[in-house]
């Protein structure tokens, strides 16, 4: 397959690898949560093709915004055998970093160079009785109208979907500090610069499944942080972004970031700061007549 550019621009902040290495251990944790989502979507398999689905032919799953790789390494643990991943991003290195570590592990994957605007081409690309598209941490990078496009193809495509841990908005710091309010408010107003869905990405893609008719489940899948080897990196990064984000949106705040950001840093390398990070998981299965 040749890899395509995609035709809309790409997000003015190319997610880094070195977060998405950072996130995963609390991604992966959090995903226990979506466990009885899975569940429910290989029933739908089982029930829908058990009669035609050959036992040999794979299934097959399109991987949007497929980063490192980290979303197929944990859900095809989950998922029946075989399997094809599809996986598509617009980071030519994250997309070669995903391939290798997936071929290193005898996967059998197709890397796609797109956006998420080229699903149905790459739907139409990959037949099959038994597929998925999924996702992790990439609605809320998207716009109103991109979800709505998403929702649009999966209905047409009769396709499932489990779309895994968006933010849903809530952060809550213990022990809290006065400038928490202000700083993490004046971040997602950043988040949702220009016509990015941010926090309400859940929301929308959920309404607009099931205005195409598809049968919607979403649960809870937050990040809980609190005295985990890993954990201090991850909530250091995590505080740094928001911190140069709310300065980025609010410049009046500059002062009050800074100081709210050495605080919380000494509260991290005290091992005193405990976090939780609203995330939820969208299941989407076509009606089944």
């Amino acid at each position: 397959m040749n890899p395509s550019l995609p035709d809309h621009p790409t997000p003015d902040r190319p997610v880094a690898g070195d977060w998405l290495a950072l996130r995963e251990p609390a991604d992966a944790a959090a995903r226990e949560d979506s466990l009885p989502l899975i569940h429910r979507l290989v029933q739908y398999w089982e029930g829908l093709l058990a009669e035609d689905a050959p036992a040999e032919e794979p299934l097959v799953v399109v991987d949007l915004g497929a980063g490192t790789g980290a979303n197929r390494a944990w859900l095809s643990r989950h998922l029946p055998g075989p399997q094809r991943w599809v996986l598509l991003d617009h980071d030519r290195a994250l997309l070669d970093r995903a391939v290798s570590a997936a071929q290193e592990g005898g996967a059998d994957v197709v890397p796609v160079l797109a956006g998420v605007e080229e699903l149905s081409r790459v739907l139409a690309e990959h037949p099959g009785s038994r597929r998925l598209v999924t996702c992790s941490a990439l609605l809320d990078l998207l716009s109103g109208e991109q979800i709505e496009e998403l929702a649009r193809v999966l209905a047409a495509e009769a396709v499932p979907a489990l779309l895994a841990l968006t933010v849903d908005g809530e952060v809550l710091l213990d022990p809290p500090h006065h400038f928490d309010a202000p700083v993490l408010g004046a971040f997602e107003d950043h988040q949702h610069r220009g016509e990015l869905a941010g926090t309400a990405a859940v929301r929308l893609a959920a309404e607009a499944l099931r205005e195409q008719g598809m049968v919607v489940d979403v649960t809870p899948t937050p990040w809980w942080l609190s005295d985990q080897e890993w954990v201090r990196p991850l909530l250091e990064r995590f505080l740094a972004d928001r911190a140069d984000a709310a300065v980025e949106h609010r410049p009046d705040l500059t002062a009050e970031a800074h100081a709210w950001l050495r605080t919380r840093l000494v509260d991290c390398a005290r091992r005193k700061l405990r976090a939780t990070v609203g995330h939820a998981d969208v299941l989407a299965l076509p009606p089944v007549s």
